[in-house]
């Protein structure tokens, strides 16, 4: 009975601690911030791009470099938002899904790579090899 009342109380604890995860921590904490700045960065660079367009010099390295910029901020901005909002579906409650299985998967797509990469490398070292008399 009293194991039962303990895991509803952990259920619904607002306070999220680093044991929980440290991503899910970390967004906890910081993942509004970041998502804010990462969004205002990604339109101050594309600000500034289009004015070096307006002015001429948008494809030049200074150009290239804040389009780039602008593309990765605009990324960093669209994966928080997604965390975010799965976080925030969830309730910010721990997955109940088991790791072990994740692990399998994880171990047996490993090794699927790794043994395709050894047979590739293999078939052409082989085809490749000559022998000299």
């Amino acid at each position: 009975m009293k194991k039962e009342d303990v895991q509803q109380n952990d259920d619904f604890e607002d306070e999220i601690k680093p044991e929980d995860g440290l991503v899910r921590h970390w967004m906890f904490l910081n993942g509004d911030q970041v998502r804010l700045f990462s969004g205002l960065a990604a339109a101050v660079f594309g600000v500034a791009w289009c004015f070096l367009y307006v002015l001429g010099a948008g494809q030049s390295t200074v150009g290239i470099v804040l389009v780039a910029l602008a593309i990765a901020c605009l990324l960093v901005w669209w994966g928080l938002s997604q965390q975010l909002q799965k976080y925030t579906e969830s309730g910010w409650r721990k997955d109940k899904r088991s790791s072990m299985r994740r692990e399998k998967i994880e171990i047996r797509v490993a090794l699927i790579l790794w043994l395709f990469i050894f047979l590739f490398i293999g078939v052409i070292l082989l085809s490749r090899w000559r022998h000299v008399p």
